[in-house]
């Protein structure tokens, strides 16, 4: 295989879940010896240092006038900077980039999707980016099976073309007890505390609502716990009343927007995530990747295919605070289960989600290798 040339388009500049698996992906793609490059629809922002440390090259753009209409013709022009690109890879559905790309000859294009469908637009609107999507897209990669089955019940034509390609997902060294005990000794954090936590935006569908009254329940069995709340958004003052009202007091720590979660996950016996909608959650798979059991209410989305039994972790689609806090506790006191539980889902990681292994698939999908290359 000749060193490909792959043009990479994302529409956001957060360092959330999409953006973090396709700076993995195309880490992974250099190392099989393609080139790549990014272009970003918005200014890098947040992206900037990871990007660099990688040694990526990238390119922001300004993004202006209504869904970045006024942007079409800058998006054009960089997207036909470098005339021998072999493949193009959008993560992220984006009507103006679809029309920037609409006459570039290039044939291998595959689009990526990472988000939920219901609740986000409308039935119409869906069909409106599919329908524009298969114009130009000879694939579209789904996240989640929940995520590409959604799709396919708006926009049934899509059968003919999607496949689901799971994100990719680094796998850290393994923590030492030492790595453990500096991480809480970072965060003030008494090495034999209990600390159960969870990190993502402060919004509805992130239900914290409903971490806070499973915390309520915890905290009445075990005085001495910790709760931990990494991340921020537009519900921070009012989940900070909420969990004084519930009388958590200085036991729940909100530690705000964190650069690097590390410390975080290295702090934590348990992970407790709530969600009504998530395609695939990336806060339950960074624990697990850091050997963090989970313990996981979601109404709606793909994390089953990780927690598919309870030897990976406990699942629920269904928001019963005491089913929650019951299993959390059962982990609590149980060294042996946290540390089995763990592992487990690590190895589930690393099988699914090796970048190594889903880069060579994106290379199959757009005509680079053949199956017999492995």
């Amino acid at each position: 295989m000749s060193k490909p040339q792959i043009l990479h388009i994302m529409q956001c500049a957060n360092l959330g879940g999409m953006e973090q698996s396709t700076i993995e992906m195309m880490s992974a793609l250099r190392a099989l010896g393609c080139n790549n490059r990014l272009v970003s629809l918005n200014p890098v922002g947040g992206l900037q240092g990871p990007l660099e440390q990688r040694g990526l090259p990238f390119t922001g753009l300004k993004y202006s006038g209504p869904a970045g209409m006024l942007s079409i013709p800058a998006m054009a022009k960089e997207f036909r900077r470098t005339p021998e690109t072999d493949a193009i890879v959008m993560s992220g559905h984006n009507m103006s980039a679809f029309a920037a790309l609409t006459g570039i000859q290039c044939k291998r294009k595959i689009l990526f999707i990472h988000f939920h469908h219901e609740g986000v637009k409308r039935a119409w609107e869906w069909k409106l980016i599919y329908a524009s999507a298969m114009r130009i897209f000879p694939r579209i990669a789904f996240a989640s099976d929940f995520i590409r089955t959604e799709a396919e019940e708006i926009f049934p034509p899509l059968r003919h073309v999607s496949v689901t390609r799971p994100n990719c997902f680094q796998l850290p060294m393994l923590p030492s007890v030492e790595d453990r005990t500096a991480a809480r000794e970072a965060l003030g954090i008494k090495p034999n505390a209990f600390v159960v936590g969870n990190a993502g935006w402060l919004i509805e569908r992130k239900r914290w609502d409903v971490f806070l009254r499973t915390a309520a329940h915890i905290a009445k069995c075990y005085p001495d716990a910790v709760f931990l709340g990494c991340g921020d958004g537009p519900l921070r003052n009012k989940l900070i009343q909420e969990s004084s009202a519930l009388g958590l007091g200085s036991r729940m720590r909100w530690l705000g927007w964190q650069q690097d979660l590390k410390p975080f996950y290295l702090s934590l016996d348990v992970l407790l995530f709530n969600s009504d909608w998530d395609a695939l959650g990336r806060t339950p798979l960074e624990a697990g990747a850091y050997q963090v059991p989970v313990v996981a209410s979601v109404l709606n989305g793909g994390l089953k295919k990780i927690i598919s039994s309870e030897d990976v972790g406990f699942l629920i689609d269904r928001h019963d605070e005491e089913w929650l806090a019951e299993k959390t506790m059962l982990l609590l006191r149980s060294p042996e289960l946290r540390h089995g539980m763990g592992l487990a889902c690590r190895k589930v990681l690393a099988e699914r989600h090796n970048p190594e292994r889903n880069a060579r698939e994106l290379l199959r999908l757009l005509g680079f290798l053949d199956q017999a290359q492995g």
